[in-house]
């Protein structure tokens, strides 16, 4: 019983992971530089990094001994989504690398998406060590009719949480303001504060200060 079940869901799980919410523009976007390395402070529904392409902000930082694969596996969500895409450079050059993020769960769901160079999973910094950038959001009613996606702020909390039955609460900054080691502050750096509102489907909260999370 247990197996067609499962079965029975996958049409469903396929549809709910490759429908897409629609692009939305931001106030501004911009290419954020650490060191050699650079990424945007939002990602891209294509492979076009122009403001009227976003999905969603940067808002969370994996850093110390991280990559993609190692925060997918230890943090331990499963169901897939759509693909959005980010530009990144480690100072070997720009390429877009495209990410499907994972949910704890589907239809209605807090769902976040990891991106680093696809040729190491991972960014390398003197003060953030092997680090990966992320966004995130909620997913409301995504196999109904009406579909709507976003509230940054809670789905960062959500994230946050896991992260810390993961890596222990110690291991979690919220709201950061500098960079680890340096006094750089995030806010300008990122610059994607954005007021709450509502573009189509996408309801945008997001204070323009990542959580950071140090992985072990």
């Amino acid at each position: 019983m247990i197996r067609r079940a499962v079965i029975a869901l996958v049409p469903l799980l396929l549809a709910c992971a490759v429908v897409p919410a629609s692009a939305s523009t931001a106030p501004s976007i911009k290419l954020v530089e650490i060191g050699q390395n650079s990424f945007y402070n939002y990602d891209f529904d294509s492979q076009s990094a122009v403001n009227t392409n976003v999905d969603w902000p940067v808002d969370m930082i994996f850093y110390g001994n991280a990559s993609v694969s190692k925060v997918y596996n230890k943090i331990g969500w499963f169901w897939g989504g759509s693909n959005e895409y980010m530009l990144v450079n480690n100072g070997s050059g720009a390429t877009w690398v495209s990410a499907g993020g994972r949910k704890n769960t589907f239809c209605t769901d807090t769902h976040y998406r990891l991106y680093a160079p696809a040729s190491t999973g991972y960014f390398t910094d003197p003060n953030l060590g092997h680090y990966v950038i992320a966004t995130m959001h909620l997913d409301k009613n995504e196999c109904g009719s009406s579909p709507t996606y976003g509230w940054n702020e809670t789905a960062e909390q959500n994230v946050a949480n896991r992260a810390a039955q993961v890596w222990g609460a110690s291991a979690v900054t919220h709201d950061a303001t500098t960079v680890p080691g340096t006094t750089t502050l995030w806010a300008p750096l990122l610059d994607n504060a954005n007021e709450s509102g509502l573009q189509g489907n996408h309801y945008f909260f997001n204070d323009g200060l990542p959580t950071l999370v140090k992985v072990s």
